[in-house]
């Protein structure tokens, strides 16, 4: 079976790396018509800067916090590929240390950047995809939205509040066609995980503590991730919304 997108037009945040890095190039593989990468860089960054050769590909970059970025994202989907079918808000930051040692400033860039960027995104892609009649809204969760673990301070919080306005978004859009889901992850082989281990101090700690969490006993490459992202955004699972889908390699189930 071939998942395709053959037609659909996406944008993805946190595009130049890690899960984001993935997605962009299985979507691409998978024939979709356009596909807006979004990502902090001003410039195109070295991961993307083959890939934006391909004409169906145009970047933005900017802060996903701001809403000035998410009206830019918006207006180079709609003026270059003429519609939004699939927005993928998965851009994200951590922050490794317990609650009460996050100083404010920390605690609102956690925030602003995995909860208030869907606010953003939402504000000027879903009137897009309400005109349309149809939509494909996909979240980056987490464990961490689901079960507590040490250290996670802000981050845990952060990703509950996208498993909650997941299933808040699918009821709200459910009647415009629009489907909303989430894909709680596990520990994933990301440049964002191997940062969190460095500043948790013992790096080698953290990453068993998180690897001997999981069941299935390793942890996941951004690729197989993306897999999920692809078929989640095809017709072929048009009968998920609202859902928080674990894959996270039985962590949740224990």
């Amino acid at each position: 079976m071939q998942v395709s997108l053959t037609g659909k037009v996406a944008v993805v945040t946190g595009a130049a790396s890690g899960i984001g890095l993935a997605i962009v190039k299985q979507y691409l593989d998978s024939g979709i018509a356009g596909l807006v990468a979004v990502d902090l860089a001003a410039q195109v960054p070295a991961s993307l800067a083959a890939i934006t050769k391909d004409n169906r590909l145009r970047y933005v970059g900017g802060d996903v916090g701001i809403d000035d970025t998410a009206q830019r994202f918006t207006d180079t989907a709609l003026e270059h590929f003429g519609r939004i079918d699939i927005l993928v808000n998965n851009a994200g930051i951590n922050v490794v240390k317990a609650l009460h040692l996050h100083t404010p400033e920390e605690w609102d860039l956690v925030m602003n950047t995995n909860v208030k960027a869907m606010y953003f995104a939402g504000r000027h892609i879903l009137p897009v995809m309400m005109r349309q009649k149809t939509g494909v809204i996909l979240n980056t969760g987490s464990i961490s939205g689901e079960t507590g673990i040490p250290t996670q301070g802000a981050y845990g919080p952060s990703k509950g509040a996208v498993h909650e306005m997941t299933r808040q978004l699918a009821i709200e859009y459910a009647p415009y066609g629009i489907r909303v889901n989430a894909i709680g992850c596990g520990t994933i082989d990301t440049p964002l995980v191997t940062r969190s281990a460095i500043d948790s101090g013992n790096p080698a700690g953290f990453m068993a503590m998180l690897k001997d969490n999981h069941p299935i006993g390793r942890i996941a490459s951004a690729e197989e991730v993306a897999c999920f992202f692809t078929y989640l955004a095809s017709d072929l699972a048009s009968f998920f919304t609202g859902a928080v889908l674990m894959m996270d390699g039985g962590y949740s189930a224990k």
